[in-house]
């Protein structure tokens, strides 16, 4: 069982994961680095952290599945549920700058210590297939949350010159591939979709794809906290999600998880000046609508983050944003992740909804409502050119024939007046 783990940032051991006592981790700060947070609900002047934030911030650096990480388990002989032997195994290339590793290892980690394996379009559909199936995928919603039994197979790869690579030890990864959630019909294709239009729009949204690996389709996703440096060397980029930022583990506000309210709270406080706090509220509002006008189910606070850097708190570009609207769903059924004006519900909302809920955020109701009919106004067409985008895939008509229509239909309902008009 690991005992131990140094925690890396920026190429400096910032902090020590350890034991506290039986199933409780305690997280010290070394004072070595720039004095970026690890996590915004760790913060380096209060430190050492023992508890329920330690466990939530690094819980969150690893697959939610317990399938994932019952097979991470396998590979490396670890335990598949304690936190620290897993971190032990794969922490090296996590999300956002954030490595861990054991105390012996932490100069080949600092040193890159890995490798770049090329991985050909067979071996990347290999990888995909083996992912875990449902038997019948439909066009029919299972529940309100489409994340809520486990989160979608992904699988994390370096892209160099156009050709793809496993990468090994402290080497970084570049993009994300999904084939999407299983049991819906297209679901890849219409996260892609989903983000393509958001990007047409003109929102801040992490680069996607839409590719075939052999038979095998998938979402390829840019990894927003990844990036080149002048002399092409990949780098990391430290990024937190809002539940771990707010210590946590319930996603859903429904049960216990962050509400727009929350986030717009906590980036308030955090953002080193009024300026930068005006813009990441704007900037995380802009993503809430998005998410409401396109009737995303899953957009809880694990889907949207922020970037660290010292002092500097910047919301990060949105991702894993896909609408639900494609499926068949009673419209009871069809609610959002977080309140909009007190209703889950998206049938519910319009405009006084908009403008209750910037009470709640201390915005101007007017200037949220206008925000929210433009990108209303904007979605539909936007997932047309994305569609219109793609070619030589046969669930491109049905997905069309079953999206544009219900999304100018629901983009109009959700920002429509008080009176139902």
């Amino acid at each position: 069982m690991t005992g131990e783990l140094a925690v890396l940032l920026g190429g400096h051991v910032v902090a020590t994961v350890t034991r506290a006592r039986p199933g409780t981790l305690r997280l010290t700060y070394t004072g070595e680095g720039d004095g970026t947070p690890l996590s915004l609900s760790l913060p380096p002047e209060t430190s050492p952290h023992v508890g329920a934030p330690v466990h939530v911030f690094l819980d969150a650096l690893l697959p939610e599945s317990g399938g994932v990480r019952a097979a991470i388990g396998r590979a490396h002989g670890a335990d598949p549920s304690d936190l620290l032997d897993l971190l032990a195994a794969v922490g090296q290339d996590c999300a956002g700058a954030v490595q861990l590793c054991p105390p012996h290892q932490v100069d080949s980690t600092l040193e890159r210590g890995g490798s770049l394996e090329p991985c050909s379009d067979g071996e990347i559909e290999a990888r995909l297939d083996a992912m875990e199936l449902d038997e019948d995928a439909s066009w029919v919603m299972p529940g309100e949350h489409w994340s809520l039994g486990g989160t979608q197979g992904k699988v994390a790869l370096r892209r160099h010159a156009g050709a793809w690579f496993i990468a090994h030890g402290a080497e970084p990864t570049t993009h994300i591939l999904k084939p999407g959630i299983r049991r819906l019909r297209a679901q890849a294709l219409i996260e892609h979709v989903s983000m393509r239009a958001a990007h047409l729009i003109g929102l801040d949204v992490a680069g996607t794809e839409y590719a075939t690996f052999k038979s095998q389709d998938a979402i390829v996703v840019t990894r927003f906290d990844r990036f080149a440096d002048d002399a092409g060397i990949v780098q990391r980029r430290h990024q937190e999600d809002m539940c771990q930022a707010l210590g946590t583990d319930a996603k859903y506000e429904e049960y216990g998880g962050p509400s727009v309210a929350d986030i717009t709270r906590l980036l308030r406080e955090v953002s080193p000046t009024p300026a930068a706090a005006r813009t990441n509220v704007t900037r995380f509002l802009d993503g809430v609508i998005y998410n409401t006008v396109i009737g995303a189910p899953d957009a809880h606070g694990r889907n949207y983050a922020v970037l660290l850097d010292g002092e500097a708190v910047t919301v990060a570009p949105l991702y894993d944003v896909a609408t639900g609207l494609a499926y068949d769903q009673p419209e009871e059924r069809r609610l959002a992740s977080m309140r909009i004006g007190g209703t889950f519900t998206f049938g519910q909302m319009d405009a006084d909804a908009w403008r209750r809920l910037a009470d709640e955020v201390q915005v101007d109701g007017d200037a949220l409502l206008t925000r929210a009919r433009q990108i209303a106004d904007a979605a539909p067409a936007a997932a047309q050119t994305a569609l219109d985008e793609l070619t030589g895939d046969p669930d491109v008509d049905e997905v069309r024939h079953r999206l544009v229509e219900r999304l100018e239909s629901h983009a109009h309902r959700v920002t429509r007046d008080g009176t139902g008009s």
